[in-house]
């Protein structure tokens, strides 16, 4: 099980630029990616999707690339573009017939120009980028792991806390029409004990009673939703969506229960359960 929530970086040094990649993920209900590139390095956003869309099957992912030198002390300007530049501007001039030397200003100008192309040519391959990816994908995993190993301690503490009520609702069921018979022959006894013990209506109603209130499929529902999401929890890959599947099956039928079983026993129970329950969605929207 991995988080959807994690953090990494990774980095390679290729033609004297070092290139960094790091990659941010959180909550999301789909998957989605979004790219923080320098200019320069536009192009090379299918390469990094390409790379990490594999990784990132839920949830948001923020990826930064930042480039710099690959390291050691090194002059702000290039003594020798300058003396080229200034050669080959003078030939120009020459060759042009055009009076004067180059210059200062126009050196720079040109100069600028120079300079940037040669950064861009000299910037990291899609090989390196690709490679700072990947380390920064391996860390992510990593980190997205740990995280879900506690989430999966916690999602199955949870789990057993929600299947113990459902297995007091279970032994309360039974009960349900018992109580109910006594609580109206009660009633009609204290009008008239004769009519209370034979009026077959009495019968009637109790039997219509125990129909409505019948939980039985709801509760072999809830223990099979139970068995596959502790399964499910156990599986690796992305299990998020399923996992958030049957928090919503097990919701929907601790609703039902909680309108068929008129019992107050069973209703305290329900809405422990749902408590319970809650809880355990929470969780599940961290999950992959």
């Amino acid at each position: 099980m991995k988080s959807m929530t994690g953090f990494g970086r990774g980095e390679h040094v290729s033609r004297g630029t070092r290139v960094s990649v790091e990659i941010g993920t959180v909550n999301r209900r789909h998957s989605e990616l979004v790219f923080n590139l320098p200019r320069e390095l536009s192009s090379m956003e299918s390469i990094l999707r390409d790379v990490i869309a594999p990784a990132v099957t839920r949830g948001r992912a923020t990826v930064t690339v930042a480039v710099s030198g690959g390291g050691g002390t090194k002059s702000l300007l290039d003594p020798d573009l300058f003396r080229r530049l200034h050669s080959e501007l003078g030939k120009l001039q020459r060759n042009l017939k055009i009076p004067g030397h180059p210059s200062l200003s126009d050196l720079i100008r040109l100069y600028a120009v120079s300079a940037r192309e040669s950064a861009a040519a000299r910037g990291p391959d899609a090989a390196a980028i690709a490679k700072a990816a990947r380390e920064a994908v391996r860390a992510l995993d990593t980190m997205r792991e740990k995280e879900g190993a506690h989430l999966a301690g916690e999602l199955n503490r949870l789990l057993r806390r929600f299947a113990a009520e459902i297995s007091a609702i279970l032994r309360l069921a039974p009960k349900v029409a018992g109580a109910h018979r006594d609580a109206l022959r009660a009633r009609l006894d204290a009008i008239d004990p004769a009519f209370a013990a034979h009026d077959e209506r009495l019968a009637r109603e109790l039997a219509l009673f125990a129909d409505r209130s019948d939980i039985t499929e709801e509760l072999s529902r809830l223990q099979s939703h139970i068995k596959q999401f502790r399964t499910t929890v156990a599986s690796p890959g992305a299990t998020g969506r399923s996992l958030d599947f049957l928090a919503q099956e097990m919701f929907r039928e601790c609703n039902t229960i909680g309108s068929k079983a008129n019992a107050a026993q069973v209703t305290r129970r329900v809405i422990a359960a749902k408590t319970e329950l809650e809880r355990l969605r929470e969780q599940v929207q961290n999950v992959e």
